[in-house]
């Protein structure tokens, strides 16, 4: 008997996209007001700026950062102790909320597919109620106690900035983390810039040294580049600026690797981050 109500095929529960967000210091110190303007727009010095760090994303990677200081969690007034560990971090959220996400961590967005993340011992975020100062949750506790390799903990965030006001900030953003893991750099799949022989990643890194701690380079399953502004968009597919842009892309997709194999290497979707609403 045929089924009267067929699944719909084109409808995803959870997306296939994990986009990573950066440029919140460039907006912060030279367009800071840029929410307030119903477009997203960009001047040239801070296009320029993006597009800077677009091709810097694009050659060396994500950046792997690391917290300055040890997260004190407090179970039933118990503090609980994580050492921070250098991580990227991802969201799986609706590409409708990208605007509003951006406010918090900036206007670039890198998307990759799942298994990008799955080949880097990437996960989503477990998440406890309420805030870092106020939790009972006991599966947090258990894995406190017990878990051998305590570093995993990094992979637990309160649903909460404070536990004030229950609006599940944090839990609305469907993070993911990759963790730094030395089994991974032994494998290249993260690179310590600071060694001798990655001439290259060492010179980029003496530039941001105070910020970043390894890079994840990117592969095959590049699959979106959100622009902060079509500014930003038109410069990086037409104009001079954009070649290296363009090129670094090329490489990226001519790669022999899963992802290129899986996709065909095919070219990354590119839109803007006003474009964005309409998803």
């Amino acid at each position: 008997m045929e089924e009267r109500y067929p699944m719909n095929f084109d409808y995803a529960v959870h997306s296939d996209f994990l986009i990573h967000w950066t440029g919140k210091d460039i907006d912060r110190k030279y367009d800071s007001k840029w929410l307030k303007s119903d477009k997203s727009k960009t001047n040239g010095n801070v296009t320029a700026m993006y597009m800077e760090r677009l091709l810097d994303i694009l050659q060396f990677g994500f950046w792997m950062t690391k917290e300055k200081r040890k997260e004190r969690i407090s179970y039933n007034g118990e503090d609980i102790e994580i050492k921070p560990i250098a991580r990227t971090c991802f969201t799986e959220l609706k590409l409708s909320e990208s605007r509003k996400h951006a406010r918090n961590y900036g206007r670039l967005g890198i998307g990759v597919k799942r298994p990008f993340l799955f080949k880097r011992f990437g996960r989503p975020l477990i998440y406890y109620g309420y805030a870092k100062d106020s939790t009972s949750d006991i599966f947090l506790k258990e894995c406190a106690d017990h878990l051998t390799d305590k570093k995993l903990l990094n992979f637990f965030k309160p649903m909460n900035r404070s536990s004030k006001t229950k609006n599940y900030d944090f839990y609305s953003e469907s993070e993911w983390r990759i963790l730094y893991d030395k089994r991974l750099e032994d494998d290249d799949l993260i690179v310590d810039p600071r060694k001798f022989q990655n001439k290259d990643e060492q010179e980029y890194y003496n530039k941001h040294k105070h910020k970043m701690k390894y890079l994840i380079p990117l592969d095959g399953w590049l699959a979106m580049i959100i622009y902060p502004s079509l500014d930003v968009k038109n410069e990086a597919q037409q104009g001079d600026g954009g070649k290296e842009i363009r090129e670094a892309i090329k490489e990226i997709k001519g790669l022999r690797d899963e992802g290129n194999e899986t996709e065909g290497g095919n070219w990354p979707i590119e839109v803007a981050l006003d474009d964005c609403r309409n998803f």
